[in-house]
């Protein structure tokens, strides 16, 4: 690969994780087309016995491959970016969760935007969506693609789908990397970087099948949810990012949306939040990854 545009993946992993699903994330990356440079692995606290196995299986077969950082403590996603970060020995640095999958070209195809497109510091996609089972796609998350469309769409939902995102590592370091209030991390971490100049861009396709449906609407609710929400809105709105009229119309909105029954929030969602997959191949066809050594 170009010297240039060699990347990193940046992975968080804490105890709580399933070890299945946490395999087949980690074989979606090392089965694809265009291969990363590097895999930093965060290890955000003490892990159980059947995700160090993992761990260590892998170290074993690509010593070369997997950089492992060890925290003491967990300290939640945003501290676990940015221990990650400064691991990372290359400027592009690809995000990845540790329970979805992406599909086997992901890399290759944003590897290649950016290197097409130089004025491109991020780069996502849309994703699919799945319950149980990653045959089971039962909706597509669109995002906005031209970067003034993102700026604009930003002031009320996060523009980027985090886990498709590949970002340089410089840019998100003037931006002053991730915050440390365990809540909308990467959305806040985006806005900053939007108003510090930086340009993003989005890929039409759906480069990863992400797990959803009823885990994802029950972390969306409460009180802590809302006054977190909150929270956020006010610092976009002290960055200039955000208006008064859009402070006030967030929170109004989000307010409504986390007191509502879950049966009508679950509808919202899916009419108007999601796009159902009504047709198989729509966006991409299920992935199936192939086992590892």
């Amino acid at each position: 690969m170009d010297k240039d545009f060699k990347f990193s993946v940046l992975m968080p992993i804490y105890y709580k994780e399933n070890p299945d699903y946490f395999k087949v994330a980690i074989d979606s990356i090392i089965n694809q087309t265009l291969k990363p440079d590097e895999i930093v692995i965060v290890e955000d606290g003490k892990l159980t016995d059947e995700l160090d196995k993992i761990i260590k299986f892998y170290k074993t077969q690509f010593p070369d491959l997997f950089n492992i950082v060890s925290l003491d403590n967990n300290v939640g996603q945003g501290e676990a970016r940015n221990a990650g970060l400064k691991a990372c020995k290359y400027n592009y640095v690809a995000l990845m969760d540790s329970d979805d999958i992406s599909a086997p070209d992901r890399f290759e195809k944003q590897i290649n935007y950016l290197k097409e497109h130089p004025q491109a510091d991020v780069i996502g996609s849309n994703i699919t969506e799945f319950e149980e089972t990653p045959e089971h796609i039962i909706s597509k998350k669109v995002v906005p693609l031209s970067h003034d469309e993102i700026f604009q769409f930003g002031k009320w939902r996060s523009p980027m789908n985090n886990m498709t995102v590949v970002y340089k590592k410089d840019k998100v370091l003037k931006a002053g990397g991730y915050n440390t209030f365990n809540f909308g991390e990467d959305y806040y971490l985006f806005s900053k970087m939007l108003m510090n100049g930086a340009k993003f861009y989005n890929l039409e396709e759906c480069l990863v099948n992400a797990r959803a449906g009823s885990r994802m609407l029950a972390k969306r609710v409460g009180v802590k949810r809302i006054l977190q929400e909150i929270q956020l809105f006010w610092k976009f709105y002290r960055m200039g990012y955000i208006n008064i009229f859009e402070l006030v119309r967030n929170v109004t909105l989000k307010f409504l949306l986390r007191i509502i029954p879950s049966s009508l929030r679950a509808w919202i969602y899916k009419k108007f939040l999601r796009k159902e997959i009504v047709l198989k191949g729509e966006c991409n066809e299920s992935i199936i990854i192939k086992p590892t050594v």
